[in-house]
């Protein structure tokens, strides 16, 4: 079952894929879309020391982020993704979590995933920061000069634990959206987002799928959106929906944003945080997808 007042922003994903599928949009050429492409991982230690946790995956020589993913394990709701961003070199991501303001006594830990090809013409690292003050934040990032969005990354700074991201993802073809929410309790620290693109010049088969999971009280939650055929996943992104506009509500956060080894899909995991949620609510997964 899916909300009935999905968030806006989904219609234009959604609309492309009936077009396509009833073949209205033109199929664009078989080509090396994405030369060299390549998923790396980096993980951290998996135990209940060390907090914040940090993990990176790195590019080899001579290829460049185009998109990436996170994801932590084990945090049961009590520990909160963070960060996944390229630096600035466009060679590597990382990801980081905190445990909430109480703590976790199990074992976690974080995954950086790095989606690096050879360069690609136009490549362009793209960012912008909120305000900082204590409120809940969304932005949009968009591609300068005619580009569209291959990747979309996310950093959370202050607040540690108390904030969490609630959509992270690639928008409309030409832009990243992104939406942070402070916790059931709130705090009064101030703190800020930052949302990076990468972006570069059009390449083929570039498309966002879309797929839901159910929806109601359950938690965790995951799903995932397949590529289409001849097409590869160069990020993950996706979102916690429970009405039009309402995200988690302070109580559900992102805690996996992934793009598998094999790369025909994206996959995109919410738990609700400590102190639980009583609404429905749905995790939604909106990778990128371009031509192999």
């Amino acid at each position: 079952m899916r909300s009935a007042l999905a968030p806006a922003r989904l219609i234009g994903p959604i609309l492309a894929l009936t077009l396509a599928a009833t073949g209205l949009l033109p199929v664009p050429p078989a080509s090396a879309a994405i030369p060299g492409l390549q998923r790396l991982v980096g993980t951290s230690p998996a135990n209940s020391t060390g907090n914040p946790k940090v993990a990176t995956a790195a590019c080899p020589s001579g290829k460049k982020v185009i998109g990436m993913g996170g994801y932590v394990t084990g945090g049961q709701g009590e520990v909160v993704l963070t960060e996944i961003v390229p630096d600035s070199a466009s060679g590597k991501v990382r990801a980081s979590a905190s445990e909430d303001e109480t703590g976790h006594l199990g074992n976690w830990s974080v995954t950086a995933i790095a989606m690096c090809a050879d360069p690609l013409p136009g490549l362009q690292r793209v960012s912008m920061d909120s305000a900082s003050d204590s409120s809940d934040k969304e932005l949009q990032v968009l591609c300068p000069n005619g580009k569209k969005i291959l990747g979309v990354g996310a950093r959370i700074t202050g607040a540690a634990g108390q904030v969490f991201l609630d959509d992270l993802e690639p928008f409309a073809g030409t832009s990243g959206h992104a939406h942070a929410s402070e916790d059931q309790t709130g705090t009064n620290d101030t703190w800020s987002i930052t949302l990076v693109a990468m972006c570069a010049d059009p390449v083929p088969g570039l498309i966002s799928p879309v797929t839901w999971s159910g929806g109601d009280s359950s938690s965790p939650k995951s799903v995932e959106a397949a590529c289409p055929a001849g097409t590869a996943a160069i990020t993950a992104g996706g979102l916690v929906a429970s009405g039009a506009g309402r995200y988690g509500r302070n109580q559900v956060m992102i805690d996996r944003l992934d793009v598998p080894a094999a790369l025909d899909r994206g996959s995109a995991g919410a738990v609700e945080g400590e102190a639980g949620a009583s609404f429905a609510w749905h995790v939604v997964s909106v990778p990128q997808c371009a031509a192999l």
